[in-house]
């Protein structure tokens, strides 16, 4: 659904301390995702993608233990990546490499990271994400092989690597 929601995200989304879902996608609303989200401790869905949202992924939202879903794409958003069982960050602007600590985020199945200005190579810590289903990185400056370890994630149905600098062959296992 399609809205015509402008301006910002009010910090007194904060004080609504049982919200469980929170979906204000398709929308124009700028600036950046508040601190206070962090507040939501009942949070299980995070969705405010497709909007023109800007600055920093606020680090609060790590303190979200009930999220499961997190889809900020389709934003110009910057800076790391929090900790969920799906990760929607495509489309934005984020740049420096996928960290290492990807592989700490047991829960994982879900990665999509396609289309914004990542480079370096795919940490081998990917192949820690047992659960991991969906792995989209493509679109981005991206370097190096594709690691063996992704040929060992048993759960992989969906693999994009498109439109990168890889080099090597697709692991066979």
């Amino acid at each position: 659904m399609r809205n015509q929601l402008s301006g910002s995200i009010p910090s007194e989304i904060g004080l609504l301390s049982g919200l469980t879902w929170l979906h204000l996608s398709d929308n124009q609303l700028t600036r950046s995702i508040l601190s206070e989200v962090g507040l939501l401790s009942y949070l299980q869905w995070l969705q405010p993608y497709t909007n023109q949202l800007t600055g920093s992924i606020p680090s609060e939202l790590g303190l979200l233990s009930d999220l499961v879903g997190l889809n900020l794409g389709s934003n110009q958003l910057t800076s790391s990546i929090p900790s969920e069982e799906e990760l929607h960050l495509d489309n934005n602007q984020l740049t420096r490499s996928i960290p290492s600590e990807v592989g700490l985020l047991s829960d994982l199945w879900k990665l999509q990271l396609h289309s914004n200005q990542l480079t370096g190579s795919i940490p081998s810590e990917v192949g820690l994400l047992s659960d991991l289903t969906y792995l989209q990185l493509y679109n981005n400056q991206l370097t190096g092989s594709i690691l063996s370890e992704v040929g060992q994630l048993s759960y992989m149905g969906w693999l994009e690597l498109y439109n990168n600098h890889l080099t090597g062959s697709i692991p066979s296992e």
